[in-house]
């Protein structure tokens, strides 16, 4: 009672958002400091003090997953092997949800309307149901154990949900700015790409954070069609990882190193393009 009056209402209400928001933000950033903190440890500190600072702190499991000494599996193989299929991904999603949204939202065409609810409907189906005609699928074509093949399910799998964004967005853009370049002589393809996608960098960065984190994480997928080692992703690496146990003074140490290493590059992204981000999913949302 005391502090309701020393305190207006408002204020109290501030005071324990601010509370609330500290106690989740330590709630999440706990298991991601103590993995990397982990990581800089050699067993037998992991061992004898989980908890403790790593001070000083060891690269050694670091440059042990690095080099694949232990396992023969390379590290940087893994993350190339990631790092081409996410980037792939994302441009082909990004390329075909725009031109497919644009086309849905302005064109008048028979069948346009099913189409439109085809791809609703499709959200709801589950993913892991098109397992099995995707494996034949990418038999008969040989993309097992291919990149390109990764890339066309992981878009297969991102259009429902970037064509529908992209439709809702671009229903909402101003078709008196296409009108205007259509007059001065562009074609509707030109307007398009000189007028609509420059103007449209909040609904693509949308469509590209929405899709980054779970093409970088996903397993499923990835572990039925790339059984060659060397085309495996980082997922696959994370759980396959066996170091020679207790046969180093980093090999408990070396689990949490590959994690660290797997996680540090989403990290880097949601930090330098953090204010992208936030205008990316503030217009999502609007929209």
């Amino acid at each position: 009672m005391n502090l309701v009056r020393k305190y207006p209402t408002g204020t109290l209400l501030k005071i324990v958002v601010v509370v609330l928001l500290v106690m989740w933000s330590v709630i999440e950033l706990y298991p991601i400091l103590f993995m990397f903190n982990t990581s800089l440890k050699l067993d037998p500190d992991i061992l004898n003090h989980p908890f403790s600072i790593a001070f000083p702190p060891s690269f050694e499991s670091y440059a042990r997953v690095w080099e694949g000494d232990q396992t023969g599996q390379p590290f940087i193989l893994y993350f190339l092997n990631s790092s081409v299929i996410l980037v792939g991904t994302i441009v082909m999603l990004l390329v075909t949800s725009t031109l497919a949204g644009y086309a849905l939202a302005r064109g008048r065409f028979p069948g346009s309307p099913l189409i439109q609810q085809g791809f609703l409907l499709s959200l709801a189906v589950p993913a892991h149901a098109l397992l099995i005609p995707l494996y034949f699928f990418l038999g008969n074509l040989g993309l097992r154990n291919n990149p390109i093949g990764m890339m066309l399910v992981y878009t297969t799998l991102g259009l429902p949900l970037s064509i529908v964004l992209a439709r809702a967005y671009f229903l909402s853009f101003p078709v008196e700015l296409e009108e205007q370049a259509l007059i001065d002589g562009c074609s509707r393809f030109g307007a398009f790409w000189r007028i609509v996608v420059p103007m449209s960098k909040s609904i693509l960065a949308t469509i590209a954070i929405l899709n980054v984190t779970w093409v970088w994480s996903e397993l499923f997928f990835a572990q039925a069609f790339l059984s060659d080692t060397d085309s495996q992703t980082l997922p696959i690496a994370v759980a396959s990882y066996r170091p020679a146990q207790m046969q180093a003074s980093a090999a408990i140490s070396q689990h949490f190193a590959i994690m660290a290493l797997t996680t540090l590059p989403l990290i880097i992204f949601y930090f330098v393009f953090q204010k992208n981000i936030r205008k990316g999913i503030a217009a999502g949302a609007l929209r």
